[in-house]
């Protein structure tokens, strides 16, 4: 096993710790919405029916204020969670790359790590430019005003304050299960983002980063197209996460001289039709996907994608734009007409 494939083998291994470390930042984060449900139908009148529209305007302005308040507490605690977090992967990326190829490593201030974590945008489709602080704080706004709107609704049709509990509480669970996307996504960037400034600062020992998707059916289109790409050294280049709940993560590639025993090869884990398997380590998703039976092939790319990927006609990469985006099948019949023939 080549230095490389050591490197890969314990950043993949270690992204286990980082979707366990999700979780907890998850089961807040669900928390925190409960919390704030319950909060706000506590100060629900006994009779919205007798309310005055004046008495309900400002009701409404008092909870928004207050779920706007409460909302921002989380998020600063969500925000200082993450900075701590990015400092542990800072350490750990840094360790884990001066002992496989034996040098000093430099280590990036605290002020950097924290710039990166707050500052540097998630690469997401399809709402790209979000920051760690954007992303929460319009989630927050966005769930505040649903809320607003339930109890805004429910005013308007005569409903009781039990009605419309009820609704919102029907809501609950999409709620919650929409901040667990949000918590679970915020921590891969991070996770992410501590990689990538601790690649910066030991450029001289490296010659990019490689995309590492999962193989398995979860796989998004993005996500697949791009496994075992290695990129330069640039901002424009794609970083996960590259959608919402995203699991790829990204590796050092050291330079040629640091790189030992790379004539050994190595294997990583793929779990297809057959279930969990070792395959070669130089087996990128489309090669893999290709010797995955046809029903399995649908489920991960849906039919007309997946007749033109097993009849060889497109390749996984031709389903997605330049930045990364999944091309509808109509844009896919206008720009590679020849592709589609008969289907």
């Amino acid at each position: 096993m080549s230095t490389n494939d050591r490197i890969t083998d314990a950043l993949t291994r270690h992204q286990i710790f980082v979707l366990r470390y999700a979780k907890g930042r998850e089961n807040e984060a669900m928390a925190h919405i409960d919390s704030l449900l319950k909060q706000v139908i506590s100060r629900l009148p006994l009779s919205v029916t007798d309310y005055s529209r004046s008495r309900f305007d400002a009701l409404v302005l008092d909870l928004l204020q207050y779920m706007n308040t409460f909302n921002g507490q989380f998020n600063e605690s969500m925000v200082q969670q993450m900075i701590d977090f990015a400092n542990d992967e800072v350490e750990f990326n840094a360790q884990l790359l001066g002992n496989e190829i034996n040098v000093q490593t430099a280590v990036p201030a605290p002020q950097q790590i924290a710039s990166a974590v707050y500052s540097n945008v998630l690469d997401l489709e399809p709402t790209k430019g979000y920051t760690i602080g954007r992303i929460l704080g319009e989630f927050g706004e966005k769930k505040a005003n649903q809320i607003i709107d339930f109890i805004r609704d429910g005013f308007t049709l005569g409903q009781t304050t039990q009605e419309i509990t009820k609704r919102i509480m029907d809501n609950s669970e999409l709620m919650k299960s929409q901040a667990s996307t949000v918590a679970r996504t915020v921590t891969n960037h991070t996770s992410i983002q501590a990689r990538n400034i601790t690649m910066k600062e030991n450029r001289d020992v490296l010659d990019g980063y490689e995309w590492v998707a999962t193989l398995d059916s979860r796989t998004s289109i993005i996500c697949a197209s791009r496994d075992g790409i290695v990129y330069e050294f640039k901002d424009s280049n794609p970083k996960p996460p590259a959608h919402f709940n995203c699991r790829s993560t990204i590796t050092f590639v050291v330079k040629d001289q640091f790189n030992l025993g790379k004539d050994i090869k190595g294997t990583r884990a793929s779990k297809g039709a057959d279930g969990p398997k070792q395959i070669s380590d130089e087996t990128n998703y489309e090669q893999w996907l290709k010797r995955q039976p046809r029903s399995f092939i649908y489920e991960v790319l849906g039919v007309t994608r997946g007749d033109l990927f097993i009849q060889g006609r497109l390749s996984i990469g031709a389903f997605v734009d330049n930045s990364g985006k999944v091309l509808s099948l109509e844009q896919l019949r206008a720009l590679r007409p020849m592709a589609f023939g008969d289907i």
